[in-house]
Formats: structure tokens, C-alpha cells, sequence
């Protein structure tokens, strides 16, 4: 026969150290997606950037040769 499983009462200490214990997860995890988002902010800024640059010559190169031929 299998023993029952026994929580903890809802007025007793254990309760409460789970729950603190449950809530420190809790925001850690929130922190945690918060950095996520920062980090996938940060890299899209990047490859925008990088994009940017990527085209930059050839506009430089354009600006260039029209007011050569002007």
C-alpha cells in the first residue's frame, strides 16, 4: 500500500518556505525574460546596424558618381 502524500498545513512554517521559495523562482524568472528580451533587443539592433553599413558604400559610391557626372 502506497503511503497518501502529506502537504503541509496552510498555517505552518513549511508552507510559507515554499511559497517564499515559489516566489523567488518566480522573479527570477521574470529577470530572466526580461534579459531575454534585452538580449534579442540588442542583437536586432545589430543586424540592423550591420544592414545599414552593408548598404552604405553603395550609396556612398552613388552620391559619388552622380556628382561627377553633374
Amino acid at each position: 500500500m502506497t503511503n497518501p502524500i502529506l502537504l503541509p498545513s496552510p498555517d505552518s512554517r513549511e508552507r510559507f518556505r515554499l511559497l517564499s521559495e515559489d516566489n523567488l523562482r518566480i522573479d527570477a524568472l521574470a529577470r530572466l525574460y526580461k534579459r531575454r528580451d534585452a538580449v534579442e533587443n540588442l542583437i536586432r539592433s545589430l543586424e540592423d546596424y550591420q544592414c545599414a553599413v552593408a548598404r552604405r558604400p553603395a550609396a556612398i559610391r552613388e552620391f559619388i558618381s552622380e556628382r561627377k557626372c553633374s
